[in-house]
């Protein structure tokens, strides 16, 4: 999903470890991918289409007294 472009952003509201309050950018990613039965099980169920949309907060380092949201 690194090779994806960024599709967004997305701003949220969250707290530290002390309480106080901190907002957080997500990079929104999403990419549709095809899942295929077993060989042995494809006559009898369809291929499966699904979107994966993995989020990461956008920045290099580690925020101050929280954990990076991914």
């Amino acid at each position: 999903m690194e090779r994806v472009a960024v599709k967004g952003l997305h701003r949220i509201d969250v707290r530290d470890s002390n309480g106080d309050p901190d907002e957080a950018v997500l990079e929104i990613r999403y990419r549709k991918i095809r899942v295929l039965p077993p060989i042995g099980k494809q006559k009898r169920y369809p291929a499966t289409d699904l979107d994966r949309d993995p989020s990461q907060e956008r920045g290099g380092g580690t925020p101050k007294n929280r954990k990076k949201i991914d």
